[in-house]
């Protein structure tokens, strides 16, 4: 390691020596200045009390002076203070003047007016009455005399003074010598001569390590240790970039992805082999030439490049985009073009060939908007040919289409008879024959399940649409090959027009599927148009559903009662609750305007809920009356078994305090074929906690006889239908007579509904038939009304109006 001269100028010694005797100087002179103030203001204070003693010697003979005014006494007394060579000048004055005067010769004005500001002044008391002032003593100090004294004792004090410090500088400057002073050239000389790379480190030698400079020594080798440190990370550094170096111009070389730097009109500056490869560029040009541009590359479209080069050059962007390439055998290839900017308008860039990932997502958007069973479009697809084509007819370029929605009649039935396998095949057909009364530019989808659809471009005409309609209808009605099994099946269609009926997508498929509901309505295997009129039914639905569930908010549905009579007992054992809702606008609404609609939405569920609490409390009203009545619920097959668990049913009436035999749950024929093994389970377990099961509408469905051999009912109730005619049908008369003698033998209770007349009533009593609800008796009445009618009934089977 070169050595480095010594500083030059003065050493820390002379600087160090300098300091410290400049130091002790200024705090001699401060020192002896203070003593010299401090030593005058002492000497003056000593004169005038020496003086003030020497007035209080004399001051009996200046009393008898002053007092007899004596002048010669007085200047006696003058003459003798003045011998005292402390004093410079005397004055005696007794009240009526001044007596007598005396000073030194030879003493000049200044020097009495120094001495007159530290004047003596004694007063003189009559030697007979020490009250009595009878003038006084004016002595002037020698000022010269202080001056004297305070000289020679700041002398005294400033030879100690400086001999003191002249000591205490020695002694400094021998310990700076010593412990500071040569231990720092020491170091000095040691780093000049120190070559920290070979490992050369400062000697501590003599010094404290603990003290300031054993602390610097350490300090200086940790500094050397860190150089040394960073010297060989540097050295590390270079030998893993110059290794970097190899492996990126190997990368660079051996990359399946192209690397280029070009400027900004596209000519390339510096590229890798596999660029060469995309570009197709000829075997003869080396990697170094210069002079490719990009710009004259086959591309599909040559604009897309120069934009992406400007925009990375001009916005200062990484920018990427995928650019279709023109191959050398006609075909075409995807590559991923990468650009960022290195400054210079100069650009890198990286390509990389993505044809095979631009397959899988055009094959990826090409299944997401196709039906993996028929291979026609789905309803995602469907939805953006309707989107395309409205546009098209926006714009101008057509007048308007049809749009179709096809629905096989019948399919769910034999879909779950068969198995999905048949049921595939089904579908597959019937897109196929779909398919095959089209045109080419029609265009065909699936929706889901058994729901297809249809796009007709360029026809605006019921006529047309209609003609289309009924090829279809006939193609799907044509039988199915089921495994073997011919499977006939049929086609609803809804058919709306573009922009007639429906101007947007969700209008049109919701007027679509309004007509499709009304073809299925009037029978089916049939097409329907749209008509405004569906629209105003459906918002009618819509109304009336959003009044049921304010309905059940507002508490505008009520429960009316009507009475069921034994006829033995010739009294009201029971009620079936009917509910009726009191609109708070259209006034009371029969059940038939809106259970159906309740059903269809899963209302039913919530105002099924709500009546069991309403017929509960009813109950419990009874049983703290008195009354031995039960009461009796119509129940939906939506309420079965999670719309109204059996274990709701029961907290029902332990919440309040109702036997669970006194309310009883009517259940048609219909809801038991919805789904018989859950229902079977639901009506076990009811009974089972005590509820009793009345089965309603009895006789009306396909296997009413089966049913009571298959599900735990108690009573049945025979429908109103078969006790309307019974006067006049003896088919109806026959069948009501077996369903009670077939109920007597399995041990049933019969319940007869809708009894009008007591003809009705006497034959029924002749068949035996003890229980009977009907108009006869009453009509349906409000809860407040019920005790009243039960017991105008009672009167009624009494002798005088029996």
């Amino acid at each position: 390691m070169k050595t480095l001269p010594l500083g030059k100028g003065h050493s820390i010694l002379y600087i160090a020596a300098v300091a410290v005797v400049s130091s002790a100087i200024g705090v001699g002179l401060i020192f002896i200045g203070i003593t010299a103030w401090v030593t005058h203001e002492r000497a003056q204070q000593q004169t005038s009390q020496r003086l003030g003693e020497l007035l209080g010697t004399v001051e009996s003979t200046a009393s008898i002076a002053c007092f007899v005014e004596d002048q010669a006494l007085a200047r006696e007394l003058a003459r003798g203070l003045l011998k005292n060579s402390e004093a410079l000048a005397v004055v005696i004055r007794s009240n009526s003047g001044e007596l007598a005067s005396a000073r030194r010769s030879g003493v000049g004005e200044i020097a009495l007016a120094r001495a007159a500001e530290a004047r003596i002044r004694r007063p003189i008391v009559s030697p007979f009455n020490s009250a009595l002032t009878v003038g006084e003593i004016l002595l002037d100090p020698d000022p010269e005399a202080v001056e004297r004294t305070v000289i020679e004792e700041v002398r005294f004090i400033g030879i100690l003074l400086w001999l003191l410090l002249a000591a205490l500088v020695s002694v400094i400057a021998f310990v700076m010598l010593r412990q500071i002073v040569r231990p720092i050239q020491g170091l000095s000389l040691q780093l000049h001569r120190m070559d920290a790379a070979a490992g050369d480190r400062l000697a501590i030698g003599r010094v404290d390590p603990g003290a300031e400079l054993g602390g610097l020594v350490a300090d200086v080798n940790a500094l050397a240790d860190q150089l040394v440190a960073s010297l060989d990370d540097e050295r590390k550094l270079r030998i893993q970039r110059e290794f970097d170096e190899k492996k990126y111009r190997a990368i660079f070389d051996n990359a399946e992805t192209g690397i280029f730097i070009a400027r900004r009109d596209g000519v390339v500056e510096s590229r890798n082999p596999a660029l060469a490869r995309l570009f197709e560029l000829p075997a003869y040009l080396s990697v170094d030439s210069a002079g490719i541009s990009l710009l004259t590359l086959p591309w599909q479209q040559p604009s897309s490049l120069p934009e992406l080069l400007a925009r990375c050059v001009d916005e200062n962007l990484t920018l990427a985009a995928d650019l279709e390439f023109l191959h050398g055998d006609g075909n075409t290839r995807w590559l991923n073009v990468v650009l960022s900017p290195i400054g210079d308008e100069r650009v890198q860039g990286v390509v990389s060939n993505v044809t095979e990932r631009r397959q899988a997502e055009d094959s990826a958007r090409h299944q997401a908007v196709t039906d993996p069973l028929t291979g026609i479009a789905n309803r995602p697809g469907l939805e953006q040919q309707l989107q395309a084509e409205m546009q098209h007819c926006t714009s101008g370029s057509e007048n308007g289409f049809a749009f179709l929605l096809i629905d096989l009649d019948g399919f769910k039935r034999i879909n779950d008879a068969l198995g999905l396998p048949v049921g595939d095949s089904i579908l597959k057909a019937a897109s196929s024959r779909i398919l095959s009364c089209l045109k080419d530019s029609d265009i065909v989808a699936r929706m889901g399940g058994d729901e297809f659809a249809a796009i007709l471009p360029r026809i605006d005409d019921e006529a047309l649409a209609a003609s289309v309609g009924e090829r279809i209808v006939r193609a799907l009605r044509r039988s199915y090959d089921g495994h073997g099994t011919p499977i006939q099946l049929g086609a609803s269609i809804g058919i709306t027009l573009f922009p007639g009926d429906g101007a947007d997508l969700p209008t049109l498929l919701r007027n679509a599927e309004l007509a499709l509901d009304r073809a299925k309505a009037s029978g089916g295997g049939r097409f329907s148009f749209f008509d405004p009129a569906m629209a105003e039914t459906a918002e009618r639905r819509r109304t009336l559903e959003t009044d049921m569930q304010l309905a059940l908010r507002r508490n505008e549905f009520k429960l009316f009662l009507q009475p069921v009579v034994d006829l033995s007992g010739k009294r009201v054992v029971g009620a079936e609750a009917l509910i009726r809702w009191q609109h708070h606008e259209k006034g009371l609404i029969v059940p038939d305007a809106f259970i159906p609609l309740a059903e269809e939405t899963g209302l039913i569920v919530d105002i099924g809920l709500w009546c069991l609490e309403e017929a509960c409390l009813r109950l419990a009203e009874w049983q703290r009356e008195g009354r031995d009545l039960y009461l009796s619920l119509n129940i939906s097959a939506r309420q079965i078994p999670e719309g109204l668990p059996p274990a709701v049913v029961l907290d029902a009436v332990r919440r309040h305090g109702v036997d669970a035999s006194r309310l009883v749950l009517e259940i048609t024929e219909g809801v038991l074929l919805a789904d018989v093994g859950r229902s079977q389970s639901w009506l076990r377990e009811l009974r089972e906690s005590g509820f009793r099961i009345y089965l309603d509408d009895f006789g009306t469905g396909y296997s009413s006889l089966s049913y009571l051999k298959r599900f735990p009912v108690d009573t049945v109730k025979i429908d109103k239908s078969f006790i309307r005619d019974l006067n006049r049908n003896e088919n109806d008369r026959a069948l009501v007579e077996a369903i009670i003698a077939m109920a007597r033998s399995l041990r049933l209770q019969v319940v007869a509904e809708g009894v009008e007349d007591a003809e009705q009533l006497a034959q029924l009593r002749q068949m035996g038939c003890n229980y009977i609800q009907g108009y006869h008796f009453s009509m349906p009445v409000c809860s407040a009304d019920f005790a009243a009618a039960a017991e105008s009934i009672a009167r009624s089977f009494l002798p005088e109006n029996a």
